[in-house]
């Protein structure tokens, strides 16, 4: 089956699988709880009535349009119908803050938006008010016009669809002729930061900087994957990993089942048996924490078989990162440790499992190490927004944990004097848009200024130490890198996040969040008694458990990196909380200036 990475846009992609691929599957979502498949020709049907009914509102060639929406099949559609205009699509994450909302939408200056639930309508109408340009909102759901009082016209997907039905003999070949007469240098998003720091930037993308990343993926993973992968996608769109996700059944042909949301993985994981997934590594962290919190609870036997399955899959994997081949007595051991013990693990990510992709912030190597013992291998990869997703990857045969993989062929990388990593590629973006000043800031002399630490090493492979505006300076003049003290707490079980604050401090302390599931079990083998996890995490035996897990992580420091004391929130992180970014990224900003009081108060009185 021919792919076509070659394309010169996204909408020649789609175009020549519907040609030539029109009855292969291209998505499969859940409909009345059951798995439906949407053909090429299907999908393509229903964009084009869609883009018709576009057409006849007025959206043209330019045209800046919202998405605020979970990813969905719906998704998917309504982004293809936006260039079947000749639109821009503008997404905006459902978790967004009213405010940041309201920006996007102004900064953008849409006029029509599409949204999928009752609750972000709501939101919508609350700041419709102060979005002057917005006129049409497309629902995607049951709607009655009294349920809701907004300045702005409501209208159903079902009635777009039909508006488009009805126009499509006169409108349907002005679609066509759009699609056909896209250009690489056209812009196919506004891909809006997510803001760690600061408002969101948009990152105005175009069609050759997804055609230089498809044709670069073709050629480092294209003799490694094959042509008939199925995804389980799950990224929220709005950010640019699940983006390019969401194009790889134009270019490369492959399935992608939409899950039904983050929260049923682990019965859609089962349901879909998907060969290939892309994810963050909150993701592996998850089920990392949970396998170790079941091995606790587990008897003594199971604890001592899993212990002995760890130390034969390390034996196995070390040899093979070697380039060396264990003992036969190993691999046959091996071989019973992956029927006894990794078997129920591969079963969890549905069993066909042969590749994953893990990318949009650092996964600990542990964590890595973990995954590719159990028979769950997981390849780290690095990209940012600006460069349109991926400009490095590990992969079968190439492959340094620790690392960000080798640079992508087209990709060329230069360090700074600073560390800081720079990027010349057509991948890279061509403004932020309305933006002049941030983008002469990042882009000087054709360099695209990542804000990214690291170095390359004597064979090619990318390591990444930290962001640049994250080092932490201490009062002593030393320099933390937050991050690598980080990823090292991902090896704690007892831990969840933690984010490290010092900056012109005499010591580093931190935050710490813990890993509820495993304290649980914990309390509940050790017969410790509360009935909160708020009360439980103040107990002698946890705060004991915490300290040998800080002590531990201290061993692998330099005096000056260690923490020296912290705080333990009883709560995780969470995006809903405004701690993290939709994408799971830490807003180490965010967090300490919320905790600001409580990390100051640890400095008092305290001696190095």
């Amino acid at each position: 089956m021919p792919k076509f990475a070659n394309s010169k846009t996204i909408s020649e992609a789609f175009l020549q699988q519907v040609k030539h691929n029109g009855q292969q599957v291209a998505f499969r979502h859940k409909k009345d709880g059951a798995w439906t498949s949407v053909t090429f020709a299907q999908h393509f049907e229903s964009v084009r009535r869609l883009a018709c009914g576009l057409h006849h509102l007025g959206v043209k060639k330019g045209d800046r349009v919202n998405i605020l929406a979970q990813t969905s099949l719906a998704w998917s559609q309504f982004d293809l119908a936006i260039l079947g205009v000749g639109g821009i699509t503008v997404p905006i994450y459902p978790t967004s803050t009213p405010e940041d909302t309201k920006y996007i939408i102004n900064h953008a200056e849409t006029a029509v938006l599409f949204v999928d639930d009752f609750k972000n309508l709501q939101k919508l109408a609350a700041v419709a008010s102060e979005c002057p340009k917005l006129k049409l909102v497309v629902v995607n759901f049951e709607h009655r016009s009294s349920d809701l009082k907004a300045p702005f016209e409501i209208m159903t997907w079902n009635a777009l669809y039909d508006l488009g039905l009805n126009k499509e003999g006169a409108l349907g070949p002005k679609v066509d002729a759009c699609y056909a007469d896209s250009k690489g240098e056209d812009v196919f998003t506004i891909c809006y930061t997510s803001g760690t720091t600061g408002l969101p930037k948009g990152v105005v993308l175009t069609h050759s900087a997804m055609q230089s990343v498809m044709i670069d993926v073709d050629k480092v993973l294209g003799s490694v994957t094959r042509d008939d992968e199925v995804m389980l996608s799950f990224l929220p769109m709005s950010h640019i990993f699940g983006k390019l996700e969401s194009m790889l059944p134009y270019y490369m042909g492959w399935t992608s089942a939409f899950a039904e949301s983050l929260d049923t993985l682990v019965t859609n994981l089962p349901e879909v048996k998907p060969t290939l997934l892309i994810a963050v590594p909150r993701i592996f962290e998850k089920v990392y924490n949970r396998i170790l919190a079941q091995v606790a609870e587990g008897s003594a036997v199971k604890q001592q078989l899993f212990a002995w399955a760890m130390g034969v899959g390390r034996e196995v994997m070390e040899a093979r990162n070697a380039g060396k081949s264990a003992s036969f007595v190993t691999l046959a051991q091996y071989e019973i440790a992956k029927k006894l013990v990794f078997s129920k693990v591969v079963a969890r990510f549905g069993g066909n499992l042969r590749l994953c992709v893990s990318g949009s912030a650092p996964l600990a190597r542990n964590i890595q190490e973990f995954m590719h013992i159990v028979g769950v291998p997981v390849y780290e990869g690095y990209g940012l927004t600006e460069t349109c997703a991926p400009v490095a990857v590990n992969i079968p045969g190439a492959n340094r944990f620790g690392s960000v993989g080798k640079v992508l062929p087209e990709v060329l990388v230069r360090i700074a004097e600073d560390g800081e990593i720079l990027i010349k590629s057509a991948k890279n973006f061509r403004e932020y848009y309305k933006n002049p000043e941030a983008t002469k800031e990042s882009i000087k002399d054709g360099w695209f200024h990542t804000g990214d630490i690291g170095h390359i090493d004597d064979d090619g492979f990318l390591l990444i130490t930290d962001r640049k505006k994250d080092l932490i300076k201490t009062a002593g003049g030393k320099y933390l890198a937050p991050q690598k003290i980080e990823n090292l707490a991902k090896s704690q079980p007892v831990l969840s996040q933690v984010v490290i604050y010092g900056d012109q401090k005499p010591f580093a302390v931190a935050l710490l969040t813990l890993n509820q599931e495993y304290v649980m079990q914990y309390a509940k083998s050790h017969k410790i008694l509360s009935s909160q996890f708020s009360e439980l995490v103040k107990q002698t035996e946890i705060q004991k458990l915490v300290q040998k897990a800080i002590d531990d992580i201290n061993s692998q420091l330099a005096r000056y990196e260690t923490i020296k004391s912290y705080i333990i929130v009883p709560r995780e992180f969470s995006v809903e909380e405004g701690d993290l970014t939709p994408s799971l990224k830490i807003k180490r900003k965010q967090i300490c200036q919320k905790y600001k009081a409580e990390l100051e108060a640890l400095y008092k009185d305290a001696k190095d």
